[in-house]
Protein backbone atom coordinates (compact mmCIF):
# COMPACT_ATOMS: atom_id res chain seq x y z
CA UNK A 1 0.00 0.00 0.00
CA UNK A 2 1.35 3.49 -0.77
CA UNK A 3 0.98 6.15 2.00
CA UNK A 4 1.49 10.13 1.51
CA UNK A 5 2.10 12.84 4.43
CA UNK A 6 3.24 16.22 3.77
CA UNK A 7 5.15 18.14 6.74
CA UNK A 8 4.87 21.80 7.23
CA UNK A 9 7.44 23.82 9.18
CA UNK A 10 6.26 26.64 10.98
CA UNK A 11 7.38 29.38 13.46
CA UNK A 12 5.77 28.15 16.66
CA UNK A 13 4.69 31.68 17.84
CA UNK A 14 3.70 33.16 14.44
CA UNK A 15 2.76 29.55 12.45
CA UNK A 16 1.61 32.07 9.32
CA UNK A 17 5.87 32.51 9.47
CA UNK A 18 7.19 29.35 7.37
CA UNK A 19 10.68 27.78 7.04
CA UNK A 20 11.70 26.93 3.95
CA UNK A 21 15.29 25.78 2.57
CA UNK A 22 15.46 23.16 5.74
CA UNK A 23 16.29 19.83 5.87
CA UNK A 24 14.11 17.31 7.53
CA UNK A 25 13.48 13.25 7.74
CA UNK A 26 10.22 11.46 8.29
CA UNK A 27 10.70 8.15 10.53
CA UNK A 28 8.45 5.65 11.73
CA UNK A 29 9.06 4.89 15.28
CA UNK A 30 9.49 1.05 16.44
CA UNK A 31 9.62 0.18 20.32
CA UNK A 32 11.13 -3.45 20.05
CA UNK A 33 13.17 -2.45 16.90
CA UNK A 34 14.98 0.39 15.58
CA UNK A 35 12.80 2.98 13.33
CA UNK A 36 12.25 2.92 10.34
CA UNK A 37 13.86 6.11 7.94
CA UNK A 38 10.60 6.98 5.18
CA UNK A 39 12.64 9.87 3.58
CA UNK A 40 14.24 13.50 3.74
CA UNK A 41 14.41 16.14 2.11
CA UNK A 42 14.37 19.51 2.12
CA UNK A 43 11.36 22.10 2.75
CA UNK A 44 9.97 23.94 -0.42
CA UNK A 45 8.72 27.81 -0.51
CA UNK A 46 5.58 27.15 1.83
CA UNK A 47 8.05 25.47 4.27
CA UNK A 48 6.20 21.87 2.71
CA UNK A 49 7.89 18.31 1.96
CA UNK A 50 5.84 15.52 0.69
CA UNK A 51 6.81 12.07 1.24
CA UNK A 52 5.79 9.20 -0.38
CA UNK A 53 6.33 5.38 1.02
CA UNK A 54 5.34 1.99 0.87
CA UNK A 55 3.73 0.17 3.49
CA UNK A 56 6.90 -2.19 3.45
CA UNK A 57 9.11 0.30 4.36
CA UNK A 58 7.69 0.01 8.37
CA UNK A 59 6.39 -3.07 8.34
CA UNK A 60 8.65 -5.37 10.50
CA UNK A 61 7.50 -7.94 13.38
CA UNK A 62 6.16 -5.52 16.20
CA UNK A 63 3.55 -4.78 13.72
CA UNK A 64 2.49 -8.35 13.38
CA UNK A 65 -0.03 -10.15 13.40
CA UNK A 66 -2.48 -7.67 12.32
CA UNK A 67 -0.48 -4.95 10.59
CA UNK A 68 -2.48 -5.71 6.90
CA UNK A 69 -5.66 -4.76 8.94
CA UNK A 70 -5.33 -2.01 11.26
CA UNK A 71 -1.26 -0.67 12.05
CA UNK A 72 -0.30 2.26 10.01
CA UNK A 73 3.01 3.60 10.66
CA UNK A 74 3.82 6.48 14.08
CA UNK A 75 5.02 8.81 11.93
CA UNK A 76 7.16 11.85 13.50
CA UNK A 77 9.97 14.30 12.06
CA UNK A 78 13.17 15.34 12.58
CA UNK A 79 14.45 18.66 11.62
CA UNK A 80 18.37 19.22 11.35
CA UNK A 81 20.81 22.09 10.99
CA UNK A 82 22.41 22.70 7.98
CA UNK A 83 25.54 20.63 9.16
CA UNK A 84 23.69 17.83 10.04
CA UNK A 85 22.63 18.17 13.48
CA UNK A 86 19.75 17.01 14.63
CA UNK A 87 17.84 20.43 16.25
CA UNK A 88 14.02 19.12 16.90
CA UNK A 89 12.69 15.50 16.59
CA UNK A 90 8.91 15.17 17.42
CA UNK A 91 9.25 11.03 18.35
CA UNK A 92 7.95 11.66 21.73
CA UNK A 93 4.45 13.07 20.06
CA UNK A 94 4.08 10.17 17.46
CA UNK A 95 0.60 8.73 17.59
CA UNK A 96 -0.08 5.06 17.39
CA UNK A 97 -1.79 3.83 14.47
CA UNK A 98 -2.41 7.44 12.92
CA UNK A 99 -1.83 8.44 8.97
CA UNK A 100 -2.20 12.74 8.89
CA UNK A 101 -2.19 14.28 6.02
CA UNK A 102 -0.32 17.06 6.85
CA UNK A 103 2.31 17.00 9.89
CA UNK A 104 2.66 20.68 11.21
CA UNK A 105 5.79 21.10 13.25
CA UNK A 106 6.40 24.41 14.82
CA UNK A 107 9.95 25.42 15.86
CA UNK A 108 10.42 27.88 18.36
CA UNK A 109 11.53 31.35 17.12
CA UNK A 110 14.57 30.99 19.31
CA UNK A 111 15.97 27.66 18.11
CA UNK A 112 14.85 28.66 14.14
CA UNK A 113 17.18 31.78 15.00
CA UNK A 114 20.29 29.99 16.82
CA UNK A 115 20.07 27.43 14.08
CA UNK A 116 20.06 30.24 11.35
CA UNK A 117 16.51 28.62 10.08
CA UNK A 118 15.08 31.80 8.76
Amino acid sequence: MILSVRVKLVIAETPEVVLQGVKVALYDRDQASMDDHLGSGVTDETGQIRFVFDSDSYMDEEDLPLWKVDSLPELYVMVFHRDGEVILSTRQQALDNHLPKLITVGIPSALAVLHGLL
